[in-house]
C-alpha cells in the first residue's frame, strides 16, 4: 500500500515538475508569412530546362536583409546557388534542372488536375539571430506547360 502511495505520489510531482516547466518555457516563434514571384513564370517541361530559375521573396513586415541565407531551402531540400538584395526583395537563384526535378517529383506525387497546370512552391528559411531567428515561408506557383492530357484521376 505505502508502495503505490509512494508511486502515486512520486508521479504527481513529476508531472507538476513538467507542466511548470512547460509553463515557463518560451512560446515558439510564429512563422513569418512572405510572397515569392519566380523567373521565369513558366517552364515547358518538352524544353530544356532554364539554367537558372531565380526566386524573389518579400515580406510585408520584415525587412528581407534579415534573412539568413545560409538557410533557405527550395521545398525543403534545394539550397539557393546564390542569393541577392534588390529594392523590396531578396533574389534566390536555384539551378533549374534541380527544380524541374522537383516539378516531376511533386507530378508523379500529386499529379496535373486540370489546365493550366500549377506546381505551387514554397521557400523556406529563417532570419538572422540578431532579427530573432524567426521561420518564414514564401509561397507561389509555376505554371507548367506539358504536351499531353494527363490521365483521368
Amino acid at each position: 500500500m505505502k508502495k503505490d502511495l509512494l508511486l502515486s505520489s512520486g508521479f504527481l510531482v513529476l508531472l507538476v515538475i513538467i507542466l511548470g516547466l512547460a509553463w515557463l518555457l518560451p512560446a515558439g516563434a510564429e512563422t513569418i508569412t512572405g510572397t515569392a514571384k519566380f523567373e521565369p513564370k513558366k517552364i515547358d517541361l518538352s524544353l530544356p530546362p532554364p539554367s537558372v530559375l531565380e526566386s524573389t521573396i518579400r515580406f510585408e513586415e520584415e525587412k528581407t536583409e534579415n534573412i539568413n541565407v545560409s538557410t533557405i531551402l527550395l521545398e525543403g531540400s534545394l539550397p539557393p546557388s546564390a542569393t541577392y538584395n534588390t529594392s523590396g526583395g531578396l533574389v534566390c537563384e536555384f539551378n533549374g534542372q534541380l527544380v524541374v526535378n522537383i516539378v516531376w517529383a511533386k507530378i508523379y506525387h500529386i499529379g496535373l488536375l486540370a489546365p493550366p497546370y500549377k506546381i505551387w512552391m514554397a521557400v523556406t528559411g529563417r532570419l538572422k539571430d540578431t532579427a530573432g531567428g524567426t521561420p518564414f515561408i514564401a509561397e507561389t506557383y509555376l505554371k507548367i506547360i506539358v504536351h499531353y492530357s494527363p490521365p483521368p484521376p
